[in-house]
Parts: structure tokens; C-alpha cells; sequence
């Protein structure tokens, strides 16, 4: 009996020195690889985090940065249609109803004798020698005008009366013949001298803020 107990003891010794010496280094070995496991898969998921977060914020930023230069395109086309529109409404209102102005008046046979009137007496105070011709528009009568003529300005005038032509539409041109000079009030000089000065305040009115 004593030798079977001693044969135990030695097989439990043996067991204890196998468990000792593998099984408990393979268990701590084996603890170890799953704690790495454990502490790398957790670095993993850490850096996906980071991954979708930054991935997240650079979606973000490319979205603004979209977004920006969509509402500046936006911005600028919603400008450029305005101005378009300023531009046609002006061509199609201000424009017409100016000539429509302008051309009344232009078209008075008294009225432009007045303005030739006024022009060869303006000459004459700024001490012009000059030999005068008046040519006007060949829709108005050189005879009308004449009528109206003051009798020292027909007398400064070459022709001793106004000259027709088809060249303007209206208002008068005053020729200083010895100078070679044209003063120009046909009518679309004048327009376009009344329109430089009104059309800001017609901007302004039309398309004030």
C-alpha cells in the first residue's frame, strides 16, 4: 500500500510540475494573446471612429463649400438678371418716351426759330465773324421758320434764310462756315445730352433700394 501511495504521490507531483511548468504558462500565454487581441481590436474600432468622424467632417466641409459657391453663383446670376432687366426696362420705357420728349419740340417751327434765334445772338455776344448757315430737318418748313426769324439774324445768315436737309430728323445744326465748325442741337444730340443728365434720376427712381 505504502508504494501505490508513494506511485500517487509521484504521479501527482509529475502533474503538478506538467501543470506548473505548460498548462499554467499556456493559460497565462493564451490570456495574454486575447487581452492583445482584445486591446488591438479596441484600437481598431477607436480608429474607425476617427476614420468615419474625420470622413464625416470632410463631408461636411466639401457640402459647405458647395453650398458657398452655389449661393455666390446664385447671388451673382440673380445680379446679372436684375441688371439685365434694369437695362431692357430702360431701353424699352426711358428710351422711347425721351425721343417721344424730345421729338415734339424738335419739330416746332417757332420753337426752333426761338433756338436759332438764342444760338446766333450767343455767337454774336461772344464777338463770332464767322459767315452762319442753319440747315434743319426736311420734315419741317424752311418757310415757317423764317417767319419767325428775327430780321438781324436772317441778315447773319449766308443763305439770308435756314437750308433743309434729310440728314437730321429734327432740331437744327449752326455751321460757322469760316471756321469749320458745327453746332449740333439736331434732335438726337439733344437726347442724348437730356438723357446724361436724367437717366440717374430715372435709375434712382425706378430702381431705388
Amino acid at each position: 500500500m505504502k508504494g501505490l501511495e508513494t506511485g500517487k504521490d509521484k504521479v501527482k507531483k509529475i502533474c503538478d510540475v506538467l501543470k506548473q511548468e505548460t498548462l499554467e504558462p499556456a493559460k497565462r500565454e493564451a490570456d495574454e494573446i486575447v487581452a492583445s487581441a482584445r486591446r488591438h481590436a479596441d484600437e481598431i474600432l477607436a480608429d474607425a471612429h476617427k476614420e468615419a468622424k474625420r470622413m464625416g467632417e470632410d463631408a461636411y466641409t466639401e457640402i459647405e463649400k458647395q453650398k458657398s459657391i452655389f449661393q455666390a453663383s446664385l447671388a451673382q446670376a440673380c445680379r446679372q438678371t436684375i441688371e439685365a432687366l434694369k437695362e431692357k426696362i430702360e431701353h424699352q420705357l426711358f428710351s422711347p418716351e425721351l425721343t417721344k420728349l424730345i421729338a415734339k419740340p424738335m419739330h416746332d417751327p417757332k420753337l426752333m426759330a426761338q433756338l436759332i434765334n438764342a444760338i446766333v445772338h450767343a455767337l454774336e455776344k461772344e464777338g463770332t465773324k464767322s459767315d452762319l448757315s442753319v440747315v434743319v430737318s426736311s420734315t419741317l418748313s424752311a418757310r415757317d421758320i423764317n417767319e419767325h426769324l428775327a430780321s438781324d439774324v436772317i441778315q447773319r445768315l449766308k443763305e439770308k434764310g435756314v437750308l433743309i436737309s434729310s440728314s437730321i430728323g429734327g432740331g437744327v445744326e449752326v455751321k460757322l462756315l469760316n471756321n469749320n465748325i458745327t453746332i449740333d442741337l439736331s434732335d438726337e444730340t439733344i437726347k442724348e445730352l437730356v438723357g446724361a443728365y436724367i437717366r440717374k434720376d430715372f435709375r434712382e427712381f425706378l430702381f431705388r433700394k
